[in-house]
């Protein structure tokens, strides 16, 4: 995630920029938004990190928290989604969405099958959409594609 790429900037750079795009459209406050930050250590060690709060305005001091934010450890995504889910059940009615911005490529140190995270992600997918809840994803790696259709 932090690896510069050929266009001189990294994964993550890119997804914090998604991030903060979607949250500026939202400078009015039409719309409840918060964004959260996620990496795993295996199973037992899933960090879930709150950014921006719902009804929090995005000034210079959480854009510059989110601008230093690094990655680390690794991408159980299946168990982030769940975190986003059951915050979303304790907000007011009306729509609810998760939109996911991820290279796509869920992973942890302690599995070594990929299609076990694709699956657990398909999974919390399923979950957050019976709890009322859907579940958007933007990909900013090209490779991602196969797994994210799946999920």
């Amino acid at each position: 995630m932090n690896d510069i790429g050929p266009a001189g900037r990294s994964l993550l750079d890119i997804e914090k920029q998604a991030a903060l795009l979607l949250a500026a459209s939202n400078a009015d406050g039409i719309d409840r938004l918060a964004i959260d930050g996620f990496s795993s250590n295996t199973r037992a060690e899933v960090h879930y990190d709150r950014l921006l709060d719902f009804g929090q305005p995005l000034d210079d001091g959480l854009r510059a928290i989110i601008d230093a934010i690094r990655g680390r450890y690794s991408t159980r995504l299946g168990a982030a989604l769940r975190h986003a889910t059951s915050r979303l059940a304790g907000e007011p009615g009306g729509r609810r969405a998760i939109v996911v911005v991820t290279d796509g490529a869920p992973s942890d140190i302690d599995v070594h099958d990929a299609r076990y995270l694709i699956e657990d992600a398909r999974q919390s997918v399923m979950q957050a959409r019976d709890a009322g809840v859907r579940v958007a994803c933007l990909a900013v790696d090209r490779a991602a594609d196969a797994g994210l259709r799946r999920i």
